[in-house]
């Protein structure tokens, strides 16, 4: 699964890029990766393993679809890309092998981001900010309007909205960053974070799975819609939820090896090949029936076994088994 939105659905199958939905067609390609997108123009774009930003040009009635690059040969390559729901963009930058400090760039738009792409030099296409950080960038992910960045040695850092619970951290006090600085979510410290997910550019939903498989879920559903994710109930805005889900068998918790974060709702596998759903179901995106348009608790799909990793649209659930 390279991306999915609203209406689109783009897969990786070999050397090809298959695109279902409104956007239709099929790319020979094998190095694009860090794909982005928003509601409105489905798959925009992606990087390649140069660090070269490539965008979607043409349509299926021409027959001439494709991936180009944009920007002058001085930008320099890009490790990481992510577009939030409110159109404001981050970037991180290719280093060194052995550099350990991390660039960060934010834009306000994805247009100002691509003025500066095409000419950096100049003083009129400055990014909006510039954080540096220690380390070196692994994820850097973005959903409605908080960016979540995960460093290669575990670290978990989150800026931007802080409505909603949705950076985990406090952003008030005397040692507290403020809301649109980078700052380390305490919350996941010393746990050796493997990966980070949330909502492609939506929703106000993030998680973390540590590398001893336990999952830790941050935010919020939707403002103004009904239903609560029961596990968020008692985390406090500048916390984080430890995921527990018990074994039919022997009523004890069980290990998540693969977690994805939609709009609205959250998908995990277990360690035993179980598919498990929480959240908004009013699209069947939990693939229950929709008779049951919210969850609150974890409940597994009785339908898959053997599954072994999840992948989430806004409002779709992808789940690969053996």
């Amino acid at each position: 699964m390279l991306y999915s939105g609203w209406s689109s659905t783009v897969l990786r199958s070999g050397s090809q890029i298959h695109s279902l939905g409104f956007q239709n067609f099929t790319i020979e390609s094998t190095n694009l990766r860090n794909p982005f997108g928003s509601d409105q123009l489905g798959l925009i774009g992606c990087l390649d393993s140069e660090g070269r930003v490539l965008l979607l040009h043409g349509s299926e009635a021409d027959g001439e679809t494709t991936f180009a690059p944009i920007g002058d040969s001085e930008a320099p390559p890009i490790s990481n890309l992510a577009l939030a729901g409110n159109d404001r963009i981050a970037v991180t930058f290719k280093q060194a092998p052995k550099a350990r400090l991390t660039h960060i760039a934010e834009f306000a738009s994805f247009d100002k981001f691509k003025k500066w792409h095409s000419d950096p030099s100049s003083a009129e296409n400055y990014p909006a900010e510039h954080h540096m950080l220690p380390g070196r960038p692994k994820q850097l992910l973005a959903n409605g309007a908080n960016f979540i960045l995960l460093m290669e040695e575990g670290e978990v850092y989150t800026w931007g909205d802080p409505r909603f619970r949705t950076l985990a951290r406090p952003i008030a006090g005397a040692d507290a960053v403020p809301a649109d600085k980078p700052g380390i979510v305490d919350a996941l410290g010393g746990l050796n974070i493997a990966s980070i997910q949330c909502g492609p550019g939506v929703g106000w939903l993030a998680s973390a799975l540590s590398e001893d498989c336990a999952l830790y879920l941050w935010g919020t559903p939707m403002p103004g819609e009904d239903g609560v994710i029961r596990c968020l109930s008692d985390a406090g805005p500048g916390e984080v939820a430890l995921v527990d889900i018990i074994s039919e068998t022997n009523g004890e918790p069980v290990d998540v090896i693969s977690a994805a974060v939609g709009r609205n709702h959250v998908s995990v596998v277990t360690g035993d090949g179980h598919l498990f759903v929480v959240g908004d179901n009013g699209n069947g995106q939990l693939g229950l029936s929709r008779e049951r348009p919210f969850l609150e608790d974890w409940t597994r799909i009785p339908s898959l076994h053997g599954v072994r990793q999840v992948v989430a649209g806004p409002k779709a659930t992808f789940a690969l088994s053996h």
